[in-house]
């Protein structure tokens, strides 16, 4: 109620006078979501809110008939874009139409904080208001689609048998003396479009070829012609036959989710229109797989943002949409707390092993922070990014890879405030460039629009693991990226090609799990088919009650032997967790502490490395407990790493 209040005390402001709706005046739920009505100068007018509204406050407007084919509107909706309308359906664009939605215009935006531009919706004679607002102002529009629209009042009201009312309006609002002057009036929507053109405002129209009511020749196909004279042209698309007892004007709606991308592709709220994603060898091969095969694997390997509800849903249901004759194959395979080094050592287990993968989006920029406190930490990044892609590729060369930065507030903001790029960042970027592989720095975008003031973090973000706001931000880039790269594919699939020269001699491509049962006890370690610590401390799923080699006291000691040039244990690292010393082929002993920040609360999943850059060969690696911090003597190893 109070929020009501405030909203009247505002409408008062403004001269406005709600309406009485069903329930609280003024309010209704419209399709799940809810719409404010208002008089708008005695005229019915409403905004639609998205359960989420999406930065920078995008909008669509529709100028007639908004309960017609909502489709388009609900997902917009979905993706956060508030709807607009003004019921000035019977002044057909009329001058005083456009001042009374120029008006509106101020008002709703000046309530809703929307953007500056917005995305004008015409249905038929709505086109008129449209096209003919448009062309006044044209720096408003960031885009206008328009399903079966009127665009010349000579073909209608004029010519058609069952619009003797239509004509009289116009006539009067037009202040036209007889249909003479309606047939030679040269103000339409096809005699305006030099400013739209000038503008290069994106146009779309939903038209059907046998529409008598509003006959295509004499409308849009005739402002297709006058467009395209002008440097300029519409998206079309044509359905062959409307209904018959419509007379041809009405039609299922078709490609309703590609509008919808449309709308979003041109209106969506940028600072300085700049994107933050690089396509570079793109998506090709995915979706010729999607097209022509009508099947698709698609892997989130990441850590707890992937694994937490939010974007990755949301890629799924794009996907879905966009190829909706292809039956998906979805694996998450996101771990929280986990980075790029660990996801290289399980890249075999928790993705390969099921089988070739066509579409791979990997995110470890946040977690990779994990080892800020080693002096390795920007080759781990690397190395990590470098072993799940390069491993990927040898095996399956035709899988697209897109890497993802998300943002990690206390890591990466106060770096781009300094003008620096994150280490995690710039060594994912390096993979990304070396491998051909698209990205799409969600970090850099995230303290963009921060910067200009588009939202905030406290307020909007609120952690590292995105409020839904966040996942809303998320989701509409990754999405976008997925536009731009889908509609720049083309040609015959092809492998990817993996140099042959790694760009870290020492990356983690050859990653794989050990068997933790192969190790030798020395001294103390027991094994553990159930290990669960049972302290009341918090475990991840997934790493208690599973197998483990567990010490707990200076001096416990086991060893392992593998081939290859690295190694490391995967540990559930607690509060009491303690620094290690290891030996390589019965060298010298160094030292590791395998405790990590968030350990106090929390036995996290956590990648040690213990050897790095040895020769390629037969190696065995001694591990055992130091008693140099009393009350951290405990080791719980659960996976032994091998590259």
């Amino acid at each position: 109620m109070k929020r009501f209040l405030l909203f009247l005390a505002f409408a008062a402001l403004c001269g406005w006078c709600l309406a009485a709706a069903d329930g609280e005046p003024g309010f209704a739920d419209w399709r799940g979501y809810r719409r404010i009505s208002f008089p708008f100068e005695g005229r019915p007018g409403f905004v639609v809110e998205p359960k989420i509204a999406a930065p920078g406050r995008p909008w669509v407007w529709r100028t007639s008939f908004p309960d017609y084919h909502p489709e388009v509107d609900l997902e917009l909706l979905h993706s956060g874009y508030h709807v607009a309308f003004i019921d000035c359906v019977e002044m057909l664009g009329c001058d005083e139409a456009l001042e009374i939605m120029s008006r509106f215009r101020e008002a709703i935006r000046q309530r809703w904080k929307l953007a500056e531009k917005c995305a004008l919706e015409a249905v038929s004679r709505g086109g008129l208001h449209a096209y003919r607002y448009a062309a006044r102002y044209p720096r408003q529009v960031a885009c206008l689609y328009a399903d079966t629209p009127v665009m010349n009042l000579a073909s209608w009201p004029l010519r058609w048998k069952e619009s003797a009312r239509q004509v009289e309006e116009a006539l009067r609002y037009y202040r036209l003396k007889d249909r003479r002057e309606l047939e030679s009036y040269r103000g339409n929507p096809i005699d305006l479009l030099e400013p739209i053109a000038r503008d290069k405002i994106p146009l779309r129209h939903v038209i059907s070829l046998n529409d008598r009511v509003v006959p295509p020749e004499d409308n849009t196909l005739e402002a297709q012609r006058r467009l395209r004279k002008l440097g300029h042209d519409i998206e079309l698309v044509r359905v062959a036959e409307g209904t018959g007892e419509s007379y041809g004007h009405h039609f299922s709606l078709p490609e309703v989710f590609r509008t919808s991308r449309f709308i979003m592709r041109h209106s969506y709220v940028l600072p300085g229109a700049t994107e933050y994603f690089r396509l570079r060898s793109g998506l090709g091969n995915s979706m010729d797989r999607f097209l022509r095969q009508k099947t698709g694997r698609v892997v989130f390997l990441g850590g707890s943002i992937t694994y937490n509800p939010g974007w990755r849903e949301e890629v799924m249901r794009y996907l879905r949409l966009r190829f909706p004759e292809t039956e998906f194959d979805f694996i998450a395979a996101g771990i929280p707390s986990l980075g790029s080094v660990p996801h290289s050592f399980r890249l075999q287990k928790d993705v390969l092993m099921k089988g070739p993968v066509d579409l791979l989006f990997v995110e470890a920029a946040v977690n990779d922070h994990n080892y800020d406190t080693w002096p390795e930490r920007a080759d781990y990044a690397l190395r990590g990014m470098e072993g799940v892609v390069r491993h990927l590729r040898r095996i399956h060369p035709m899988t697209d890879v897109v890497e993802m930065h998300f943002v990690h507030d206390g890591a990466h903001l106060p770096e781009f405030r300094a003008g620096r790029v994150p280490y995690t960042v710039a060594a994912h970027e390096k993979v990304a460039e070396f491998y051909g592989c698209p990205s799409l720095n969600l970090s850099r975008e995230v303290f963009d629009r921060m910067e200009a003031g588009e939202f905030t973090w406290a307020g909007d973000f609120k952690n590292l693991h995105p409020s839904p706001y966040g996942q809303r931000v998320y989701a509409n880039s990754i999405t976008r990226m997925l536009d731009a790269a889908f509609a720049s594919a083309g040609g015959r699939p092809r492998a990817h090609p993996v140099p042959k020269k790694a760009l870290d001699a020492r990356s983690y491509a050859d990653g794989r799990t050990g068997v933790l049962a192969e190790a030798r006890i020395i001294r103390g370690f027991r094994r553990d088919e159930r290990w669960n610590p049972k302290d009341g401390r918090a475990t991840r799923a997934g790493f208690v009650e599973v197998p483990a080699l567990t010490g707990g006291a200076p001096g416990d000691e086991f060893e392992f032997d593998f081939k290859g040039s690295a190694c490391g244990l995967l540990i559930a690292s607690g509060y009491n967790s303690a620094v290690v010393e290891t030996s390589v082929d019965r060298g010298p002993y160094r030292k590791i502490d395998t405790f990590t920040p968030w350990s106090k609360s929390l036995y996290l999943p956590w990648a040690v490395i213990l050897a790095d850059g040895l020769k390629p060969g037969r190696h065995t690696v001694a591990v055992r407990i130091s008693g140099e911090v009393p009350g951290r003597t405990a080791l719980h190893v659960l996976r032994l790493l091998l590259n």
